[in-house]
């Protein structure tokens, strides 16, 4: 066997092959299977808030400007979100929603940027703090894509609720704009129609 030797004679050859048995053997152990942990379920946060968000979007065949109409105009507001409305559409802007069977919302406009943006700040006297709703208008292929952002839910079961509420308000936003029938309406009209009707006695 052909030994290694170095610059005086000397002969390296356990050297290089104690150095290649070291090298081998962490290749060995960094290529050995590891076994993946679950990460424990966080109970407590602490001081870290989780909170939790949605977005959802519906196109309606609309113009952006016209559409916008409908979030800041107080009047075409009640056609579609609420029975009564005041809005004053400008940043810093306050506003009132009123329904017949249902507690008002009061808040502030944090966003307002005309055909495009409309940020407000929402919080129902039953919640537990305050969220924000921004509404986006994007115009695609003759149509406006109506993008709504809900965030500050401090749970996925109070966002779950504002989803369900909010997903109606978009369709019967794009029922009213295109074809001006008030899903509210039809509901009403269908809940009298099944209720059931109380019998005379002979």
């Amino acid at each position: 066997m052909k030994q290694t030797m170095g610059r005086h004679g000397t002969d390296y050859s356990p050297w290089v092959s104690l150095f290649l048995v070291l090298m081998l053997s962490v290749i060995v152990g960094s290529g050995a299977p590891q076994h993946a942990r679950r990460p424990a379920p966080v109970e407590d946060t602490g001081p870290v808030s989780v909170m939790h968000s949605a977005t959802l979007q519906v196109p309606i065949a609309s113009d952006a400007v016209t559409l916008f109409g409908y979030l800041s105009d107080q009047r075409k507001l009640t056609a579609w979100l609420s029975e009564q409305a005041i809005l004053e559409p400008q940043f810093g802007g306050k506003y009132h929603l009123r329904w017949k069977n249902a507690e008002p919302v009061d808040g502030l406009v944090t966003e307002y940027l005309a055909a495009n943006t409309l940020g407000l700040t929402w919080r129902h006297p039953s919640d537990v703090a305050e969220t924000q709703v921004r509404f986006r208008l994007s115009p695609q292929m003759g149509q406006t894509l109506v993008a709504l952002e809900l965030g500050g839910y401090a749970s996925s079961a109070t966002l779950d609720k504002a989803v369900k509420s909010w997903v109606f308000n978009l369709q019967n936003l794009k029922s009213v704009v295109e074809t001006q029938v008030d899903l509210r309406q039809a509901a009403r009209e269908t809940t009298t129609r099944s209720a059931p009707r109380a019998r005379r006695k002979m």
